[in-house]
Parts: structure tokens; C-alpha cells; sequence
């Protein structure tokens, strides 16, 4: 398959001094659209303000888990809709888990740790499409 997406980062400085830009094909672009809006909360875009997820935005400290990854698949779900057209038939599946840590001898630290998968079929070339990213998203320490 032909490498026609530009990767990420995008470097307009490249493009402008007519350089050659970084390329991937199909499937590391929606790796890295997805992986991008994974990471991006509402209205940090200025462009549309509805571009991200809502992982950022949730209390997850305040609400049962099991309600919390409910609201983060249904946001997931839905930006990929919006936003990641060459994706159909996505499944998202949403695990959180605590992680401890020892920093010291009577330090410890707890970080929860956010597991996403996303499964779907390339839509222009039906291949199957399975990405996963983890991100730490509380530190709690006692």
C-alpha cells in the first residue's frame, strides 16, 4: 500500500520549505488519529472544540467504574464516528486497573492505569484494524 498520509507529528515547516514530510500508510494513520484523539480533551482544539474524548473530563475518583467506563466507551464510540471516517464497525472495549509503586522505603504510590482497545475494518481496504493504548490517569498516593 502506498505511503500517502502525512505522520504525526505534522511539520509545517517541512511542507512550507517544500521538503519532503514524513509519510505511513493507511493503517499507521488511523493508529495515529486515533491515538490523537485518545489524547486530546474537548475545546483544547480551537479549530472545533468538539474534537478529543472525554477521558480528560471525567471525575473517575467520584463514580463507580463500571459507570465510568460505560461514559468513556459511549464518548470514544462516538468521536470515532465523527471523526475517524475510514473506520467502520468499531467495538471499544475500556479496562482499569490499579498499578502500586514503591518509591521509597515507606512510600508508596498508586496509579490507575486506563486500558482502551479499538477493533474495526479499515473501510478502503475491509482489512480488520486493532489498535490499544494505556495511559495512567490518577496518581494516588498514601
Amino acid at each position: 500500500m502506498p505511503k500517502s498520509y502525512y505522520t504525526l507529528p505534522l511539520r509545517l515547516d517541512e511542507i512550507l520549505q517544500k521538503k519532503m514530510h514524513t509519510q505511513c500508510g493507511l493503517r499507521e494513520s488511523v493508529a495515529q488519529n486515533l491515538f490523537l484523539l485518545l489524547t486530546t480533551h474537548f475545546r483544547e482544539s480551537r479549530f472545533d472544540g468538539e474534537y478529543g474524548c472525554s477521558i480528560w473530563e471525567e471525575d473517575f475518583s467520584l463514580q463507580s467504574s463500571n459507570r465510568w467506563k460505560d461514559e468513556i466507551v459511549k464518548s470514544v464510540t462516538t468521536t470515532i464516528a465523527e471523526y475517524e471516517k475510514r473506520l467502520a464497525n468499531v467495538r471499544v472495549r475500556v479496562e482499569m486497573e490499579d498499578h502500586e509503586f514503591t518509591l521509597g522505603e515507606h512510600k508508596r504510590r498508586i496509579k490507575r492505569r486506563l486500558g482502551i482497545w479499538i477493533d474495526g475494518v479499515l473501510t478502503q481496504t475491509n482489512e480488520k484494524f486493532e489498535f490499544y493504548k494505556a495511559f495512567y490517569i490518577s496518581p494516588l498516593s498514601f
